[in-house]
């Protein structure tokens, strides 16, 4: 075999801050997103979030692994029709990764109960992407910034970069903005 061979696949390099503890203390800003970016969960109407049976769901799995994870607590999350923000808040006790696994396996499982007890539109593969992106808030206007964003993402959601369907593609970039803020 040589080295150039490419038949077997690569691993992708992880998105996690390299050598961070995600069970320290402090605030985490997490996004997950449906596979293929698809909308499962609901509608945004005239800046209103209209969540569907699907999306009530999945708000119900976030509420559950705060439960199943001692010391996370919810500080701002919004269902939307394609992904999931929330900013949560370690006391340390809970591995932040452990919880957005569980998470997504529990709304996963809800999902495809969903699927065939209620009609709901099946996925190919997997509901959500493989993985995750965070951002580790390291200040108060961080923090506030990420709050606002959250509360405000279905108002914005005409230009949001997840919507596939946003009149004005990619002008949303909370990513940049933290790290302009030094987050």
């Amino acid at each position: 075999m040589s080295h150039t061979d490419t038949s077997f696949p690569t691993r992708r390099n992880s998105l996690r801050l390299n050598g961070f503890d995600y069970s320290a203390s402090g605030c985490y800003f997490i996004t997950i997103v449906t596979q293929g970016r698809v909308c499962r969960f609901g509608e945004v109407h005239k800046g209103e979030l209209i969540l569907n049976e699907a999306g009530r769901m999945v708000e119900e799995s976030y509420q559950l692994m705060l439960l199943a994870f001692s010391g996370l607590d919810d500080v701002a999350h919004i269902v939307m029709p394609n992904h999931f923000h929330s900013l949560l808040s370690n006391q340390g006790e809970a591995s932040v990764t452990e919880a957005v696994r569980w998470f997504k396996s529990k709304s996963t499982n809800g999902y495809i109960h969903g699927v065939k007890e209620q009609g709901w539109p099946r996925f190919d593969l997997r509901l959500w992407q493989t993985r995750f992106y965070d951002v580790i808030i390291r200040n108060a206007v961080a923090h506030e910034y990420v709050v606002n964003y959250i509360y405000n993402n279905p108002l914005r959601w005409q230009y949001d970069r997840l919507n596939v369907e946003a009149e004005i593609c990619c002008t949303d970039n909370v990513g940049k903005d933290l790290r302009m803020m030094n987050w």
